[in-house]
């Protein structure tokens, strides 16, 4: 093999992690946007276990509400996968949605730490 070939055989090596590289970055930038969002709903709960028989706007998608009643938030309908809901009180879903953000947490980690040894393996090449 020549020096020419080794040389465009390391080229598309390169590229091809690098396509990798982004991918995963990509990756993590979405389970973090995961976890961003279950400490907003996190928060979101705990501020409305507090409000009672107070009127809400409920959105409905794409920047659409309606006005609505809030009688009593300590139970909220949860969706548990499959299209199964389940009734549980306010304290609970927050238990679970840590939970869920703790799990994203240590998948971000290890994620991020095997960015960190593909990108030394390229670094190599």
């Amino acid at each position: 093999m020549t020096e020419n070939q080794q040389d465009q055989q390391k080229l598309m090596a390169q590229q091809l992690m690098m396509q990798q590289v982004q991918q995963m970055e990509q990756q993590i930038a979405a389970v973090g946007q995961q976890i961003s969002d279950l400490h907003a709903l996190k928060d979101n709960l705990k501020e409305l276990k507090e409000l009672k028989n107070r009127k809400i706007q409920t959105p409905l998608g794409s920047g659409i509400f309606i006005e609505s009643e809030l009688k009593d938030a300590s139970k909220v309908l949860m969706g548990v996968g499959s299209g199964v809901i389940v009734r549980k009180d306010t304290n609970s879903a927050v238990e679970v949605i840590e939970k869920q953000s703790e799990e994203l947490n240590k998948l971000s980690k290890q994620m991020q730490n095997e960015l960190d040894n593909f990108s030394k393996h390229f670094d190599e090449i």
